[in-house]
């Protein structure tokens, strides 16, 4: 009888403990790649409902370096920016500094209209947005610590080539599923320009994961007869002081 019972127990035993080990199996097994996805899709369309727009100051640095390093251009931009859900975008120019001279009147025109045109970036499609919705296949790659937080690394590609389309990896948080680094390559770059890299790095404001920095490098290289112009390329944007649902009137955006 003993050993019936003592056969009981060491069955009840063995099975408990397997229960056990598909039990943590279950808990610690990661996520698909579909998962992930629709987890990140449900965050941003939080975002993009909650958030219907937003003010924020915007400091640009721009410069351009000759081969041997020696300094060509510097341009710093402060704006205030305007946004609202519906893609529009409205900047207003505080000051224009071009080689350490503040300018004002006219060069301070001229000089915005040629950043405007360098900086251009409210065409381009990001992925999970609503203007790249459709627009990307993804793949997962793996998962890293950045910055102290554990983070999915997703690639993307752009199904078609184009002005506005974008290839490149997503870092999104593994708790909340929160997109808090990108970086990517245009689709559609020229041949003069070299090892071109943008990326934005993003934080937390008010609950809400949204862009705190731009960075974009790259190499110009333009052959002309015998004589090779080179340039050395380096934004950085930064955005501070967020107000958000400042319930902004349509009238900022006309003109």
């Amino acid at each position: 009888m003993l050993k019936i019972l003592f056969r009981i127990m060491l069955a009840s035993l063995f099975v408990l403990t397997i229960y056990q080990v598909s039990k943590i199996n279950a808990l610690t097994k990661e996520p698909d790649l579909s998962y992930i996805i629709k987890k990140i899709e449900m965050q941003q369309s939080k975002l993009i409902t909650n958030v219907q727009d937003a003010v924020f100051m915007a400091k640009a640095m721009y410069s351009e370096k000759e081969r041997d390093g020696i300094l060509k251009k510097e341009v710093i931009a402060q704006r205030r920016i305007y946004m609202k859900r519906q893609g529009k975008l409205h900047e207003e120019y505080l000051n224009m500094i071009v080689n350490g001279t503040e300018l004002d009147g006219k060069e301070k025109e001229k000089a915005i209209k040629d950043w405007q045109k360098k900086s251009k970036m409210s065409g381009t499609k990001m992925p999970f947005s609503l203007e790249g919705e459709g627009a990307y296949d993804y793949n997962l790659i793996g998962s890293e610590i950045r910055n102290g937080i554990p983070v999915w690394i997703i690639g993307f590609t752009a199904k078609q080539k184009g002005d506005g389309y974008i290839n490149g990896k997503l870092y999104v948080s593994k708790d909340e599923y929160n997109i808090i680094y990108m970086d990517f390559t245009p689709t559609n770059i020229p041949s003069v320009l070299k090892d071109m890299k943008l990326s934005l790095t993003y934080s937390d404001i008010q609950g809400y994961w949204l862009p705190v920095k731009f960075e974009m490098d790259m190499k110009v290289e333009v052959k002309f007869l015998v004589n090779m112009f080179y340039r050395q390329i380096r934004v950085e944007d930064t955005y501070t002081q967020y107000k958000l649902n400042n319930k902004l009137s349509d009238s900022i955006f006309k003109g």
